[in-house]
């Protein structure tokens, strides 16, 4: 999935990945930035985010609402950063997994193929 490039997010705001290669059992919501367990087990979830240049990220992946890793990068000297984060979880059908924002209050992220999220049943 791709994220455009996308500014002024919130804290705690979901990111929208809006690209859609892949989403057997319909779980990913591209338009609330949502993914929902469709059955239970055991998932790989990963994402990638990129910062504008001289931006910095603070993201996190969360379950049911709580963070359970941190995305981090900062660009600096012209530059982006790309931070990414993968984690094994169990969910149970309907737990919901999101990337958001966690710090920065008006916060910009790179898109163009370059900021991603994936989930999937292991």
């Amino acid at each position: 999935m791709r994220v455009p490039n996308q500014q002024h997010i919130g804290i705690n705001q979901d990111i929208i990945f809006d690209r859609i290669l892949t989403n057997e059992g319909g779980g990913y919501h591209p338009n609330h930035g949502v993914f929902t367990a469709p059955q239970s087990g055991v998932y790989v979830i990963s994402s990638t985010i990129l910062t504008w240049m001289n931006g910095e990220v603070h993201a996190a992946i969360v379950h049911n609402g709580n963070a359970v890793a941190h995305i981090y990068g900062h660009g600096d000297n012209g530059r982006h950063d790309q931070g990414s984060q993968t984690v094994v979880i169990w969910l149970n059908v309907g737990d919901e997994v999101a990337v958001q924002n966690v710090e920065n209050p008006d916060n910009n992220i790179w898109g163009d193929l370059y900021s991603s999220f994936s989930g999937y049943l292991v």
